[in-house]
């Protein structure tokens, strides 16, 4: 059995909100432990992949999807790649929660994946780092929230069989692993016994999209990442990831999210702006 080796910061308390970073270290490895929810809380990958095992469920996690637990619920963990992971938590008072998540099924729920949600949980935590007011950081942290209610009431019924879901979780494991490499349906359909015309099929059927859009987001989630942490050369950036070229990069952020590299930039930098503002001023020693 596997230990858990992890690290939490505090971003962020108030009486209706608490945002954590949470950076895990765990190797790759099989099942942890099993672990036992003291309160709702909703999980928001950053990088890496790891999995949630629950009620005899496994679900893939990975960037740009919300994760939420529901209280005193018993689940496990399995690391399938090297390189750890880290995401944020959100823990809302029990009246938020419950106001959020009127409906909650007590089991692990994973919304789509969705590239708006992974851009507004980058913000937030712009904010939160940078010591914006706390009412700013409140309302950005309920518009995270508000994006996963609508994630999970979205959630379609796939009607594939488990099996082919446990396979096709397999190829989005696979994918959120190494986004950079230009994967074939052919290459990726021998990984699990697929032809590509079938993989293609049932990879739609069970998550709503095509396996390259998929691809593409898990890459534009990635160069978020990269962006926010400073990171200055959007060649680079595309490069690493897999894009033909930044250009291919940039049009794809402007697709998705209606904004650019050099835009979210700018909206980073007036957050810190924000949060300089309203820093207390020192007085002068009399």
């Amino acid at each position: 059995m596997s230990a858990v080796r992890q690290s939490s910061e505090i971003l962020f308390t108030s009486p209706s909100v608490t945002l954590m970073r949470i950076t895990c270290r765990t190797p790759r490895s099989g099942l942890t432990e099993t672990y036992e929810t003291q309160r709702a809380w909703i999980g928001l990958p950053l990088s890496g992949v790891f999995t949630v095992v629950s009620g005899g469920e496994e679900q893939p996690i990975h960037a740009a999807v919300g994760v939420v637990f529901p209280h005193a619920l018993e689940y496990r963990m399995r690391h399938p790649c090297e390189g750890g992971d880290l995401s944020a938590t959100l823990g809302l008072a029990p009246e938020v929660m419950q106001e959020a998540f009127p409906l909650l099924p007590e089991r692990v729920t994973v919304t789509p994946l969705d590239l708006r949600l992974r851009h507004r949980v980058g913000v937030m935590l712009a904010a939160a780092e940078r010591g914006q007011e706390p009412l700013a950081i409140e309302e950005r942290a309920l518009d995270v929230v508000r994006s996963i209610a609508r994630g999970i009431g979205c959630r379609r019924t796939s009607g594939v069989s488990a099996s082919t879901s446990r396979t096709v979780d397999r190829v989005r494991t696979l994918l959120a692993e190494a986004p950079e490499i230009r994967w074939t349906l052919e290459s990726l359909g021998r990984f699990v016994g697929y032809s590509p015309f079938y993989l293609a099929r049932q990879f739609r059927a069970h998550t709503g999209m095509s396996v390259h859009r998929y691809l593409a987001d898990l890459r534009a989630a990635a160069a978020l990442r990269r962006i926010e942490a400073g990171d200055a050369s959007l060649a680079a950036i595309a490069a690493d990831l897999g894009f033909s070229h930044h250009s291919h990069l940039t049009a794809t952020l402007r697709r998705r999210l209606e904004v650019t590299p050099s835009m979210i930039r700018e909206q980073l930098r007036a957050t810190r702006r924000t949060a300089r503002a309203h820093q207390p001023a020192r007085t002068a020693r009399s």
